[in-house]
């Protein structure tokens, strides 16, 4: 009885001393593995801990605010796990559909080139923590510089937790027509965003007036003449994104003209796949608008674009992996 005793308390031992001793490393050098809910993991040191939120320094020395909701569990590094951040890529085009924006703001400092149909490049930067600015001009080869299509749009966005942001802004865009008669477009515009970074859905209202030709009281056409006109409804936009793979995202951008010239066969619905790694996104999809489908094939869709800022760059520093998104909010909001 008393050898089987002893046994029992030596086996005991064997199996309860490397959970001791590895428990007593992470208590001593405060290194610990971060598995999140967006099923990311994240291997560092913790350098500070509230009840809200966690301080970890990862081992290139890169210091992230982690929020405590965002931790599925933590547990102690094993010899297989990397030192650094193993969390999945994020989407670096997150504040943008297609082409419309989402709810979420750049962050100060950060923005992007961009260019659709190779020639139309355009560019958006983050002013401050809510506010953005963002621009572009064609450059087709057949048409003069009076006669290119241009865009200007500054929008204020506010993260309200990981899963919802907000923004409102203005939109102008123009060009000049065979007749030099000036042509264009305005809008001011709200969108709301729910849904963490690799699933989300957005939701868009914008209030439109077009810069129309004039015509005289006989219904005579005034060559040179425009004027500005609201429509009488306002746009619905509805767009959102799914990530399918680690460098992959399904992206979908429709819009509903409502009013008394409405016709569904004349609503532009989008759908693309984005291919992203790092500081480059690109799109590659199509524009479905049922009376363009009568006559052929839908409207092909392409856009590239490079990203930089404070964001990527603290990517880039601690690896491949970009910080998740819970990670980027908190960076944002100090």
């Amino acid at each position: 009885m008393g050898t089987r005793v002893l046994g029992l308390f030596v086996l005991s031992a064997v199996l309860v001393a490397p959970r001791l001793g590895a428990a007593a490393d992470e208590a001593a050098t405060g290194v610990v593995t971060n598995t999140l809910k967006d099923g990311g993991t994240l291997v560092g040191t913790i350098v500070a801990e509230d009840e809200s939120a966690v301080a970890l320094r990862t081992s290139s020395g890169l210091e992230l605010e982690l929020p405590k909701q965002a931790i599925a569990s933590r547990g102690t590094p094993t010899a297989t796990s990397e030192v650094r951040s193993t969390s999945p890529l994020s989407d670096p085009n997150e504040s943008r559909l297609m082409f419309a924006p989402t709810g979420r703001p750049l962050g100060k400092g950060n923005g992007y080139f961009s260019d659709h149909y190779v020639v139309f490049p355009g560019f958006a930067v983050g002013l401050s923590k809510n506010l953005s600015l963002a621009g572009g001009l064609s450059t087709i080869p057949a048409l003069g510089l009076s006669e290119q299509v241009f865009y200007v749009s500054t929008s204020a966005g506010w993260t309200l937790g990981d899963r919802a942001a907000v923004a409102v802004g203005g939109f102008l865009a123009g060009g000049a027509s065979d007749d030099l008669a000036d042509f264009g477009g305005a809008a001011v515009f709200g969108v709301g965003t729910v849904g963490p970074s690799d699933r989300s859905l957005s939701v868009g209202l914008a209030f439109l007036a077009l810069r129309e030709e004039v015509y005289g009281p006989r219904g005579e056409y005034l060559s040179g003449r425009t004027e500005w006109r609201f429509r009488d409804a306002p746009v619905v936009m509805l767009g959102g994104n799914l990530r399918v793979a680690r460098n992959l995202a399904l992206i979908s951008e429709s819009w509903l003209f409502p009013g008394k010239d409405f016709e569904l066969s004349q609503q532009p619905f989008g759908l693309a796949l984005r291919f992203f790694n790092g500081r480059l996104s690109a799109d590659v999809g199509f524009l479905l608008v049922a009376e363009i489908l009568d006559q052929g094939f839908p409207v092909p869709w392409l856009s590239f674009s490079y990203h930089f800022g404070p964001s990527r760059s603290a990517s880039n520093r601690s690896g491949s992996a970009v910080p998740p998104a819970s990670v980027r909010a908190a960076r944002r909001g100090r």
